[in-house]
Order: C-alpha cells, then structure tokens, then sequence
C-alpha cells in the first residue's frame, strides 16, 4: 500500500509545507531557543514546536510577530500563510460525515414454518416492583457494613504508604539523597545540550544545512553577502561556522530561477525555483565546504531566463 500523498489528507497540505519551511527559517535568523522564543512572545514554547513543524497552522498574529523577531520583512511569510489558511480551510470544508450504517435485517422465516406471535403478558400477571421506599431501606441496610470495610482498607493503606515513605527517607538521609529537607541546597540536573552537527567540512557538501544542524537557534549562520535582484528577490550567501560550510539563498525569485554555489573546483550545487511556493518563499542550496578565512573561493550565481549573473563576495 503507497503512502498518501500530503494533498490526499495524509499529512498538512503543501502550502502548510512552505509555511513550516519559511518559519524554521525565520526562527534560525532569530538565534533563538524555543524556550527563549516563548518567552519574547504571547506563544508557548509547545506551540511553537507545533507551528514550526507544521502540525498546526498558526495565528497570522505569530507568523507577525517571528518575522519581527528575525528582523525581517513580513510579506512573504504572511502570503505563505494566506495560501496555507486557505487550503486548510478548503480541505475542512471538503470533509464528509461517515453514512449511517444500515438498519439490522430482520431474520425471514423459512418456507412452511408457521410464525407465532409473541406471547401477551397480563397486567394482572406481571411482577409488580418493590416499593421505592424498600429499596431505599435496603440499600442502606447493606451499605453500612461496606462503608466499614472500605475504611478498614482506606486505613491499613495509609499506614503502609507512611511506611514506606519513612524507609525512603531513612535510605535516603543514608545516601545523601531524597527529597527531604537534607536535600535542600542540590542544584537539579540541568537541560540537555542540544545535539552538534550531523557533518563538519567536506563531510556536509551536498547536504542540507538545516537538517545536518548547520544552521540551528544555537549556531545560527551569518550572511556573507547578499544582493537584491529587484521585485523583493534577495541572494544570499550563508555561512556555518560551525560546520564550515556556505550555502546560498534566493528570496522571492521567479519561476525557473536557479542558485548556483561552488567553490574553486569543486561541483557546484543547485537549487531551482520550481512554482509560485518556492516564489513566494525561499530556496536554499546544498551545502559547499569552504575554509575559514577563503570566501574569495566561493563562486555564487543566480541564472535568469538564460542569463547568469554571479556575486562577488567582499
């Protein structure tokens, strides 16, 4: 059996895709955490996590306010949006309810057996039902001694929980440890550091930057160069200092756009402008390897309707 496909109601919509995209984007120029983002805007950091992985769309409202956050401008994220509200809303209107399912088939009598009608039962012989007030009585009779019992039990309970919390507290004024005010002054065990980079140098040519954790809240990358190409489209050259790699990225280009990096021979590695998604929003190269200290070796190139125009970095 194949998967199904996101726009087949296997998974968020494309546009929700981009969306996500865009926003893990936007939260790796903020440099922050998600906790640190939680704590600088109206969104809990469980949200976030939720926003950025595309689980649930979010309020225009946060979209907003992380691209404040990033200092970017808001427009394409906000058309991002625009278009994942509306595929979200159209696949919600697409639903349909599950048919009832039909009623229970009567069984037919075979051919020749005779039916008997049902059997008619006489008030006069029909069991009448005790009075209400004896069952009340009843019922109160016989719950007095269960009451009894369940105290008898909720007691020996209690007594083996005091129990065994004093013996926790006497290992643990043996061991140093416990909870108890001898454990008054221990420092917790702080959070786990994030996970390193999955590559480092030549180890990370070809791969993507944000899955190989080359540019995470933790080690944000930095923009070498950038240039703007007119109607909102910006390349830039992104670099890792961590994994010492450099990537570019095209902003808002058009329709059959294609980024080239590469470095002094080297392959180069490219990223296209496929639709109106990868227009509206971003497309990022695989990763180069690249030494610190030789930006003159990086060769980055945007090619428009046949023509290359390179950049020429600082």
């Amino acid at each position: 059996m194949s998967a199904a496909r996101p726009d087949e109601g296997g998974g968020p919509p494309p546009e929700s895709v981009k969306l996500a995209a865009e926003l893990r984007e936007l939260r790796t120029a903020t440099g922050l955490s998600l906790v640190a983002l939680a704590a600088k805007s109206p969104y809990s950091k469980s949200s976030w996590e939720r926003y950025l992985n595309g689980k649930v769309l979010p309020p225009r409202a946060a979209v907003e306010a992380l691209c404040a956050l990033a200092g970017e401008r808001p427009e394409r994220a906000i058309a991002l949006w625009r278009l994942a509200d509306a595929a979200v809303n159209r696949r919600g209107a697409a639903g349909t309810r599950p048919a009832a399912a039909p009623p229970a088939a009567q069984p037919t009598p075979a051919v020749g057996t005779a039916v008997t009608a049902p059997k008619a039962v006489s008030p006069s012989t029909s069991p009448l039902p005790s009075p209400p007030e004896q069952h009340q009585y009843r019922y109160r009779r016989r719950s007095a001694p269960l009451v009894a019992v369940l105290g008898c039990v909720l007691a020996a309970a209690t007594a083996g929980v005091l129990f065994l919390a004093g013996d926790r507290a006497e290992d643990g004024r043996r061991t140093g440890s416990g909870t108890g005010p001898e454990a008054v002054g221990r420092t917790a065990p702080g959070p786990r550091p994030a996970p390193g980079p999955a590559c480092h140098g030549t180890a990370c040519t070809g791969t993507n930057p944000e899955s190989a954790r080359c540019a995470t809240a933790h080690a944000p990358p930095v923009t070498l160069a950038e240039r703007d190409f007119g109607a909102g489209a910006v390349l830039k050259v992104r670099r890792s200092v961590v994994c010492e790699t450099v990537w570019a990225r095209l902003d808002r280009g058009r329709e059959g756009d294609r980024v080239e990096i590469s470095v002094v021979d080297g392959e180069p590695q490219r990223a296209d402008v496929h639709d109106r998604f990868d227009a509206i929003a971003s497309v990022s190269t695989p990763m180069v390897a690249v030494p610190e200290g030789d930006p003159d070796q990086v060769r980055v190139c945007l090619i428009r309707a046949g023509a290359r125009d390179c950049l020429v970095l600082p």
